[in-house]
């Protein structure tokens, strides 16, 4: 469930994990937020959402953008474990999403990673998308990363979507695949490939100089 608290909403974008590339966590242009406002009677939780799954990851936010056919709105953008990404107006209204993504296909026999296939899982019942996605404004457009069993194997994608509509972007998705040298844990011929299963994209994303 999505809860929202605030006494307005805020004018800046928030973009990427902890505000910047720095994770410091601070606004230094907040304008609307004083110590006048921020009290018991206008300050507190603005309304809740539905969603299909648990939030690890923290929602983003970006204002006046245009979704075609619904006019302009303040979103917030909010991934879950049962591997959706969903857009809803940070306002309140309409109550339902924008937009919604989901990576998921149970006909297809594509689903969020039950935990219990995972050694040591962080989360729960199921993995989907954990590491926080991040924002690029010039491009409008949110990468995050979906975790997904499909027909008994494991793949992790990077998606990158339009932020007005959620449609794909770029000709994407990518499946994440790599390998280093080395003789650990899981090496074949002094080859160690990236396990999709077992080597979460758990940190937030970030977006630097054009390069996730």
């Amino acid at each position: 469930m999505l809860v929202l608290f605030s006494s307005a909403a805020p004018a800046q974008s928030v973009l990427t994990w902890h505000n910047d590339n720095s994770r410091t966590g601070q606004n230094l242009r907040e304008t609307i937020l004083t110590p006048a406002n921020v009290n018991s009677t206008q300050f507190g939780k603005k309304f809740t959402r539905p969603l299909d799954g648990q939030t690890f990851a923290q929602p983003l936010y970006v204002p006046n953008v245009s979704i075609p056919g619904q006019g302009t709105h303040n979103v917030v953008y909010v991934a879950t474990e049962n591997d959706s990404v969903y857009a809803f107006d940070a306002d309140g209204t309409p109550t339902r999403p924008l937009w919604r993504r989901d990576f998921t296909n149970s006909v297809q026999g594509i689903t969020a990673v039950p935990c219990a296939d995972i050694p040591a899982c962080p989360v729960g019942p199921v993995a989907g998308i954990t590491g926080t996605p991040v924002i690029g404004s010039a491009s409008k457009t949110l990468y995050v990363v979906a975790f997904t069993k499909e027909n008994g194997s494991y793949f992790q994608r990077l998606h990158a979507l339009d932020i007005t509509t959620g449609a794909e972007k770029f000709g994407g998705p990518v499946v994440i695949q790599a390998s280093v040298q080395g003789t650990g844990a899981g090496s074949v011929g002094g080859t160690i490939a990236f396990d999709p299963l077992i080597q979460n994209q758990r940190p937030a994303l970030l977006l630097a100089q054009g390069v996730v």
